[in-house]
């Protein structure tokens, strides 16, 4: 860190407090509130905002704003290049704008959005082991000479480790609550979720409601088909019912052919509703279709709502799975 010969004892002292807590902090929204705090203090500006890069479809969005509602931002995303935080993320280097209405990269997308008024600008990216993970901006700070840029500077490369740390931890903490066929959440996550969302609804007198799904005939189809295509099949009807979820309903693998799907604040009827919807797009989807083949399914559905249905974790889902088997005995590919 080439950039510490230029700073005071008292701001090289800040740094490695900052860096041990950093470093030691693996709670995302903790470590993402402790930055902004150190960095308010450290390099003082009218706002700060740290965007990290979203892997996947390699566009910036914002994590966390100093005194910007972060509501307002949450829907923006910048692509590669993109305003002046984008083109750090694609070159990597930091930029200082003295007057963003002389730069060729601002973009006063959220200025429109939040009414803030952007003078000036200092970005730096955050890096870990060659990757881009986000940058950092300070907007409209109180200084732009050298000496706060290498502070910034220094700030992001102890706050790309944490960030990098953060993720690694979430990333295998994900791992140990999802079942590795479907890539949905394990029983395990289910009644760990299930008693917070009995506490909470307890408190809030609110409902929520569970669904029990059954493949139907599932043994025949493993019979035909193959162990290995039976958990094919088993693995794209898990994204079927993960695609018409919205959060905070999330589905869990229960074992075998057995899904369950849990809908805070869901009645009676709208559990209904769900699972009817769920139903219908199973039935109308074309299994192992990538494999040249065309399998039709069904499943049997069984809902139960609390408080009305029970009023504790097991009766509910008992009362859910029970529903479920009545479906199969009487016909299948129903709710009930």
């Amino acid at each position: 860190m080439e950039n510490m010969a230029q700073l005071t004892r008292e701001e090289l002292l800040s740094c490695l407090d900052l860096a041990k807590v950093l470093t030691s902090e693996l709670d995302s929204e903790k470590l993402y509130g402790i930055i902004m705090k150190k960095l308010s203090e450290m390099i003082p500006a009218t706002n700060w905002s740290l965007l990290l890069l979203n892997r996947e479809t390699h566009e910036l969005y914002f994590k966390i704003t100093v005194d910007l509602k972060i509501e307002k931002m949450k829907n923006i995303r910048l692509k590669m290049g993109e305003g002046i935080a984008g083109q750090v993320a694609l070159n990597r280097k930091p930029m200082v704008i003295s007057n963003v209405n002389t730069s060729e990269f601002f973009n006063d997308t959220v200025d429109r959005l939040s009414g803030f008024s952007t003078k000036s600008i200092m970005c730096v990216p955050l890096i870990f082991g060659g990757r881009i993970l986000g940058v950092i901006e300070a907007v409209n700070p109180h200084t732009l000479d050298d000496n706060a840029l290498a502070l910034l500077c220094i700030i992001a490369e102890y706050t790309a480790i944490a960030v990098e740390n953060t993720e690694r931890y979430n990333s295998i903490k994900s791992l140990s609550l999802r079942d590795d066929l479907t890539g949905l959440y394990n029983t395990r996550y289910l009644y760990q979720r299930l008693n917070k969302i009995l506490e909470e609804c307890r408190e809030t007198k609110a409902h929520f409601s569970l669904i029990f799904i059954d493949i139907d005939n599932f043994k025949g189809i493993v019979d035909a088909q193959g162990h290995l295509n039976g958990s094919l099949i088993i693995h794209e009807v898990a994204q079927t019912i993960r695609a018409g979820l919205h959060e905070p309903a999330f589905a869990v693998s229960y074992g075998g052919d057995e899904f369950v799907v849990v809908l805070p604040g869901y009645d009676h009827e709208q559990v209904l509703l769900e699972a009817e919807e769920i139903r219908t797009s199973i039935s109308q989807e074309s299994y192992l279709s990538k494999l040249g083949l065309d399998i039709r399914l069904t499943a049997s559905f069984g809902v139960a709502t609390y408080p009305e249905d029970a009023k504790n974790i097991t009766d509910l889902l008992g009362r859910a799975d029970r529903a479920m088997f009545h479906v199969k005995h009487v016909g299948k590919n129903a709710v009930g």
